[in-house]
This record gives C-alpha cells, sequence and structure tokens, in this order.
C-alpha cells in the first residue's frame, strides 16, 4: 500500500483505437501462410483444437497489428462552434436514418 497523490503516481489513461475496416480488409486475404498451415481434412479432436487455436491467433495479430494506443484524453480540444455544428450534423443524419421524410433528408445534406 502506498500514500501520496494519486494524480502524480499514475500514468496517463490510455484506450486502443482499432481501424475496423482494414481488419476486415486483412482478414479478406486468404492467401496467407498462417491459413495456408491448417489443413483441409480435420479429421481429429486435434485437428479441431490446432485449427481454432491457429485461426484465433491469426485474427488476434490482425486486430493489433491494425489497432494504436493514444492518450484518452487529447490536449487538443475543438472550437465550441465546431463541436456544436458536428453535434447538429450527427442528429439530422440520425433523424434522417430513423425518419427518412422530405423534411429531414434535406437536414443531412449539409456540406462537410
Amino acid at each position: 500500500m502506498r500514500l501520496g497523490s494519486l494524480a502524480g503516481d499514475c500514468p496517463p489513461p490510455m484506450k486502443t483505437i482499432t481501424s475496423w475496416k482494414k481488419v476486415s480488409v486483412a482478414l479478406e486475404e486468404t492467401d496467407n501462410p498462417v491459413l495456408n498451415s491448417i489443413p483441409n481434412d480435420i479429421v481429429s479432436t486435434n485437428d479441431i483444437d490446432s485449427a481454432i487455436g491457429t485461426l484465433t491467433s491469426h485474427i488476434r495479430t490482425v486486430v493489433e497489428n491494425k489497432s494504436r494506443i493514444v492518450p484518452a484524453k487529447s490536449g487538443s480540444k475543438l472550437l465550441k462552434n465546431v463541436s456544436e455544428f458536428i453535434r447538429a450534423k450527427n442528429a439530422a443524419l440520425r433523424r434522417t436514418g430513423k425518419y427518412p421524410t422530405g423534411e429531414n433528408v434535406p437536414c443531412a445534406c449539409i456540406p462537410t
């Protein structure tokens, strides 16, 4: 147990950002040495376990390679009016998706 300031002793909070689109593209590649190592004829439970382990390891590696760790709170803040504009645009897009009426559709065409 340690006594003292919590703020000074704690590392800055971090978060992981994953590009799921890049993960999807990487997983679509079928000509891969890792995937080619899985046999076509799986006849035993050991073969099943091995294939599952290989596939799980491959997916984990792809996700890790397409992810990056960044500070949880970035120092850059958007200007208040930019934040309000983005919030309004997102609200208009949500309205359009839920209620695609003639009144809501033009709202979603806000130029970015």
